[in-house]
């Protein structure tokens, strides 16, 4: 079984050998740990055809510990320089007068995609262009210009809204036409014990301008992978009604079981474990027994599960080990963690 087929067959409850792993790693925690985490990880199995890991260069344009940059929509970020986020300090449209003049990036080349896909004879899973709409229009605006925008549902954000959706399903079609089997999306939609918007602003506003981008995936025959942080238990069916395939939510601070009570065997699951205290913080056993958990929960229905635990600067390498080894341990069809 080729690591895209063990993923596809995971994602669509078709028995893999194994529970897919995707990794995610913040560049701090190489920065921490060194070359000997770059060869622990380059001795893990692949299944999204990371290929070779090696050291993130250093950050550029850093004061100290904070670098700060201008993306490509426009707007000015600082941030810590051992994470990949920040945040916006001067957004592209701090006033709506320049709307009419903003410009959005050029989408990227799909070539090159087609290209890496073909050099390895589609081995792996591969993601296309999602994109977001919630976190670009908090990007281009600034947040709490955004949040008046929604407040007041003007016209403006209602147009940047709606160009963003076009814009993002150009490069959905672009992309899997070059090959990929899903498209990944990302917003973070709560804070830690709520929504950052009422349920009601969410279903009338971005509910519908999603449902448009995943149709656009699954028409052309991939997988929506939709990643969101925080508390997002209002709309966890509403997630799987517009379409999502493979939904990373963190689970672990609405309950796990009452999350797999709602979702599991419905919906296939990227994990993402207990980065705020049980990876950081927790002991062998601790970690292990989370692993388990969230097998059991909700990897037990002839696939449904990819195993993903963010790895941030504050996790000991030690922690690291333990968590991808118990992945290993207990990640294998028939499950032993029941």
């Amino acid at each position: 079984m080729t690591p895209q087929q063990r993923v596809i067959r995971a994602v669509e409850f078709g028995g893999p050998d194994r529970v897919p792993v995707h990794r995610y790693i913040f560049p701090g925690a190489f920065y921490r740990h060194g070359q000997k985490l770059v060869d622990f990880l380059n001795q893990l199995p692949d299944d999204f055809g990371v290929g070779q890991v090696q050291m993130p260069p250093p950050p550029r344009d850093t004061n100290g510990s904070i670098r700060q940059w201008r993306d490509d929509w426009g707007s000015v970020w600082r941030g810590l320089k051992g994470y990949t986020s920040g945040e916006v300090v001067q957004p592209a449209l701090d006033t709506w007068d320049k709307w009419p003049d903003y410009q959005f990036p050029p989408l990227p080349h799909f070539d090159n995609l087609k290209q890496r896909i073909e050099a390895t004879n589609h081995k792996y899973y591969t993601f296309g262009c999602g994109g977001t709409l919630f976190e670009q229009m908090q990007w281009i605006r600034g947040p709490a210009n955004l949040y008046m925008d929604l407040a007041e549902n003007n016209d403006e954000v209602n147009e940047l809204a709606d160009r963003l959706v076009d814009y993002w399903t150009e490069g959905i079609t672009g992309s899997l036409q070059a090959g990929a089997d899903g498209c990944y999306f990302s917003d973070d939609w709560g804070a830690q014990h709520a929504m950052l918007i009422s349920p009601q602003t969410w279903r009338q506003f971005f509910k519908p301008r999603y449902k448009r981008m995943f149709d656009a995936v699954h028409n052309s025959g991939g997988h929506v992978w939709f990643h969101t942080d925080g508390y997002t238990w209002d709309i966890l069916d509403d997630f799987i009604e517009i379409g999502i395939d493979v939904l990373n939510p963190q689970h672990h601070i609405m309950g796990n079981e009452r999350v797999a009570q709602r979702i599991a065997g419905r919906i296939c699951l990227r994990s993402d474990l207990d980065r705020q205290h049980i990876i950081p913080h927790g002991t062998k056993e601790e970690i292990e027994d989370h692993v388990k958990e969230i097998i059991a929960l909700f990897g037990n229905y002839d696939g449904g599960l990819i195993l993903h635990g963010e790895i941030g600067p504050d996790v000991p390498f030690e922690n690291i080990k333990v968590m991808y080894q118990a992945f290993e341990e207990y990640g294998n069809y028939p499950l032993n963690c029941l």
